[in-house]
Parts: structure tokens; C-alpha cells; sequence
């Protein structure tokens, strides 16, 4: 009898086990079918990462020519303002030379006594021909002002 309940106990383990690997073999079925849907959506979600990376290349590009556009145009406009900086820069230097010469002519002549400044406007009588003429500029700083004068009119 010995020898029979020992193959009948071999027989049941050996039914056990085999229920055990049908039950492993179920839940991994499911498992493999729940991956295998994953791997679909996962497919679809690296296409459309794909596409998002063809779109952003394209959006980069187009950014690089707008820039390179915007640089020519900035440049452009740089190379028309850097002489009117110059320009401006020299007349402002101009000026300012000028109304300090004008400033110690005036405080010169307020210091000896109220002299009257003359301009290049005032007329005169010419001894020679009786005629009224223009006074010429007699200092420098008269000079530069009348020409920036004459200049922008």
C-alpha cells in the first residue's frame, strides 16, 4: 500500500502543479494582451512625438530666418544712423563751443560795463559808399554760428 499512495501522492502534486502552471499561464495571457495594446498606443504616441519634432525643426528654421531677416534690416538702419550719430554728435559740440564763447563774450562784456554785442544782422553805414551793408562775422565763434545757420536754412 505503501507503494500505492506514494505514486498517488506524486500524481496529486504532480495535478497541483500543473493547475498552478495553467494559472500562471492565464494571468500571463492577459498580461501579454494588455502589453500588446500598450504597444499599439505607444506606437501612436511616438508618431505623434515624431511629428511634434518635424514641427518644432520647422518652427526653429523659421525663427532662423526671421532673425537672420530682422539682423539684415537692424544693420541696415545701423549703418543710416551711425554718420546722423556723428553728425549730431559734432553739431552738439559745435554748439556747445559756441555758447561758451558767447557766454564769455556776454560775461565779458557785462563785467566792462554793458557793452552792446553786435550781430551779423545789424546794419551799418559803409564811410566809403554811405551804403548800409552787412557786418561780417569778427570772431571765430560768430563765424560758426552764422554757417550753421546759413547751413540749415
Amino acid at each position: 500500500m505503501n507503494g500505492l499512495s506514494v505514486s498517488l501522492i506524486l500524481d496529486l502534486l504532480l495535478v497541483c502543479l500543473l493547475g498552478a502552471t495553467i494559472l500562471f499561464c492565464i494571468r500571463l495571457n492577459k498580461k501579454l494582451t494588455v502589453m500588446r495594446e500598450a504597444q499599439g498606443e505607444l506606437h501612436k504616441v511616438a508618431a505623434e512625438f515624431d511629428q511634434a519634432i518635424v514641427r518644432s525643426r520647422l518652427g526653429i528654421e523659421e525663427l532662423r530666418n526671421a532673425s537672420q531677416v530682422a539682423k539684415e534690416e537692424l544693420n541696415a538702419e545701423l549703418e543710416i544712423a551711425k554718420p546722423l550719430i556723428d553728425e549730431l554728435k559734432l553739431i552738439n559740440a559745435s554748439s556747445t563751443r559756441i555758447a561758451d564763447r558767447l557766454q564769455e563774450k556776454v560775461g565779458h562784456g557785462s563785467e566792462a560795463g554793458a557793452v552792446p554785442v553786435k550781430t551779423a544782422t545789424d546794419r551799418v553805414e559803409d564811410p566809403e559808399t554811405d551804403d548800409p551793408v552787412n557786418l561780417q562775422p569778427r570772431t571765430e565763434a560768430e563765424r560758426e554760428l552764422l554757417q550753421m545757420l546759413t547751413r540749415n536754412s
